[in-house]
């Protein structure tokens, strides 16, 4: 499935909370119904909201579903080719067009085995996606495939030679494409040389690629037929030991700090699990939404601390096992990431991706040797040989050790789900840690709550004196650098207690009353940035600027307090049965 349209529907899902258009409520029935197994009723709600408001904008996304559900859930392939068609012809713009043509030729050739179907869709991805030679490369090597499977040899030479002329950028497809070459020549009966020497000339125009590994072992049993047997007991071992795990969605577009982008990893491993949840509830959950740090000294440092582990916390939250891992040995390291992949869990490991960087290893095809993982930012796997791949992971393994990789070659992965928590338990759990985080004075060494923003006061008062360069300059990078981001994760924060309200509702009036008070802490926090850039601007004496920015730094904290009692009374009720 198409992963990029899983990012979507998070994002639809945040914005539609709340609303009550009749597409919505279908919509978001749909989500749940497929959420618990119950396809049928999910395919119902997803193709009503495509024939009622077929000019919605999520109509698109909800027929790329229902063809989802059609093709893998149901096992229905005739309709799912309707609903692809269908998202094709209506919808041309929509960014599901060329995956549901896509799947509209797999289709033709593995369902309805119709070779002529297949060329025909072809060539519609290659007119109307004629930018996108990947895409194009893609659907010609279907085709290919598609003539060969229906032992139509010659035009499946053809084609695969046409890929090869027209994208030869597109090393993976033409090496499949040769590779084609070899094996209908072999079939259509050209000898045992000359198809020999196709399958050594894949070997070595595209080393390195699963072909090539595929053209070596077939010129192997070409030559040598004793063996034949051996090789293939081998490869299907190969095939058994080697595991590349789909479906896991994109993450870390656009997140600009650390604690962002460990937790928009997070994120998708829990997608891929079905644990559909927001950005930020995942700082409320993790505590980033209600901390607070400084440390003059380490301006950035906000950027990247959390209370706890985030990943093991919000894990156990929602009631999923855990794998954690960590050595001295880059060997067995990676022998349990190959264990978790077998197992089909993903695993996230901080990697030296340029920059060093959580990433998400997907797949290790033992016959090739290549790892697949997903960096941030990017739509699909990357790929890197097995030792090119340990030497970058032990690269940042030993170059950065944090709280959320606090040994060498750590690694994390969900594991089984042991229970599925209420949301309300799930609420109340996120608020004990908000309360938690807001009276500490320390976290991970750095001054927290009401100590930081004590130090912060008198850090502002410090930038009066003349000769104070060195703090003004200290002031100014956390205000531009880590400030927006503590400001970014407030808002979360606020939207999560607004949550908390709708969900707790016996305590829904105190909640709002709360979510209104943060609220307030975070419009007089955008206004101690603005007077702090006020007094970095001023040229002459700025003392005034810098008292007042002191003055109201202690009075966001006198804010953040009482909402930390508040919230404290509030839960002692929830939890004592008060409401």
């Amino acid at each position: 499935m198409r992963w990029e349209a899983l990012l979507v529907v998070s994002v639809l899902a945040m914005t539609l909370a709340g609303c009550s258009t009749r597409s919505q409520r279908l919509y978001r029935r749909a989500e749940a119904f497929l959420a618990q197994g119950q396809v049928e009723l999910a395919a119902k709600e997803y193709e009503a909201l495509v024939k009622e408001f077929p000019r919605d904008p999520i109509a698109d996304d909800a027929l790329y579903k229902l063809a989802y559900v059609h093709a893998e859930e149901m096992d229905k392939p005739s309709l799912a080719l309707v609903d692809y068609r269908w998202l094709a012809d209506k919808y041309p713009s929509s960014p599901y067009a060329d995956d549901a043509l896509m799947h509209v030729m797999e289709i033709q050739r593995t369902a309805l085995h119709d070779p002529a179907g297949v060329k025909q869709t072809c060539d519609e991805i290659c007119s109307r996606f004629s930018g996108r030679p990947q895409l194009c490369a893609r659907a010609q090597i279907g085709l290919a495939t598609a003539q060969f499977d229906s032992e139509q040899y010659k035009p499946a030479t053809e084609t695969a030679k046409k890929l090869i002329e027209d994208y030869p950028k597109q090393k993976r497809q033409c090496a499949q494409a040769a590779l084609l070459v070899a094996r209908a020549t072999e079939r259509m009966g050209a000898g045992r040389e000359k198809a020999v020497a196709l399958y050594r000339q894949v070997v070595a125009d595209y080393p390195d690629t699963h072909s090539a590994a595929l053209a070596k072992s077939r010129a192997g049993w070409l030559y040598f037929e004793k063996g034949e047997q051996d090789q293939q007991k081998q490869q299907e071992e190969e095939k058994r030991k080697s595991r590349i795990v789909k479906g896991v969605p994109p993450h870390g577009a656009g997140a600009d700090t650390g604690q962002l982008q460990a937790l928009s990893a997070l994120r998708s491993l829990l997608a891929h699990r079905g644990e559909a949840r927001t950005l930020d509830e995942l700082l409320a959950l993790s505590g980033v939404a209600f901390q607070f740090v400084f440390d003059p000294g380490r301006p950035t440092v906000g950027r990247g601390v959390f209370v706890g582990n985030p990943f093991e916390t919000v894990a156990e939250d929602l009631g999923f096992a855990c794998n954690v891992w960590s050595s001295q040995d880059a060997e067995q390291a990676f022998a349990s990431v190959h264990q978790a992949l077998l197992q089909a869990h993903p695993v996230m490991i901080l990697y030296d991706a340029a920059p060093t960087s959580w990433v998400i290893v997907t797949g290790y095809d033992l016959s090739s040797g290549r790892v697949y993982f997903m960096p941030p930012g990017r739509q699909e796997y990357a790929t890197a040989s097995r030792k090119t791949f340990l030497t970058r992971w032990a690269s940042s393994s030993r170059a950065l050790m944090t709280p959320m990789a606090p040994g060498p070659f750590y690694q994390f992965s969900l594991a089984a789900r042991l229970r599925n928590p209420p949301e309300a338990e799930v609420v109340r759990e996120a608020l004990k840690r908000a309360v938690d985080v807001m009276r500490r004075r320390e976290l991970q060494g750095v001054p927290a709550g009401a100590a930081a923003y004590e130090k912060l006061a008198a850090h502002l008062e410090s930038c009066v004196a003349p000769e104070a360069t060195l703090q003004r300059e200290q002031t100014r990078r956390w205000a531009e650098l880590t400030l927006p981001a503590h400001l970014s994760a407030r808002k979360a924060g606020v939207a999560y207690l607004q949550h908390a309200a709708q969900v707790l509702s016996g305590a829904a009036g105190r909640l709002n009353d709360i979510s209104q008070g943060c609220s307030e802490a975070a419009t007089e926090t955008a206004l101690l940035s603005q007077e702090i850039h006020e007094a970095l601007a001023q040229q002459d004496d700025a003392s005034e600027k810098w008292q007042a920015a002191a003055a109201q730094a202690r009075y966001v904290a006198a804010l953040e307090a009482r909402t930390a009692e508040q919230l404290s009374g509030v839960l002692e009720r929830v939890d004592a049965g008060g409401g």
